[in-house]
């Protein structure tokens, strides 16, 4: 349990930080703000989606105490990723 709480706290505190990244890309409007609020509803649908089948795969498996871990550790990848593609410009 304290391991999840660690990596959603930390999870939080990145995601936080893509935010404003974001926000501030879009803010600035044109081709580029109009092309992350697409990318970022399409980031969204996809992850959603994708962490639900990694919690389904999880029970199915039999280790449906893995779960929570498996769908965050998606979100946690994708958010990084965001975070490294957004603080490097």
């Amino acid at each position: 349990m304290n391991k999840l709480l660690s990596d959603t706290l930390k999870m939080s505190f990145v995601a936080n930080q893509v935010i404003g990244l974001r926000l501030m890309k879009i803010a600035t409007g044109g081709v580029r703000g109009r092309r992350e609020s697409k990318l970022m509803i399409d980031e969204k649908i996809k992850a959603a989606a994708d962490a639900s089948i990694e919690a389904a795969m999880s029970v199915a498996a039999g280790q449906p105490h893995r779960a929570v871990d498996r769908a965050l550790a998606v979100y946690a990848k994708r958010v990084n990723r965001n975070l490294w593609r957004l603080s490097k410009r």
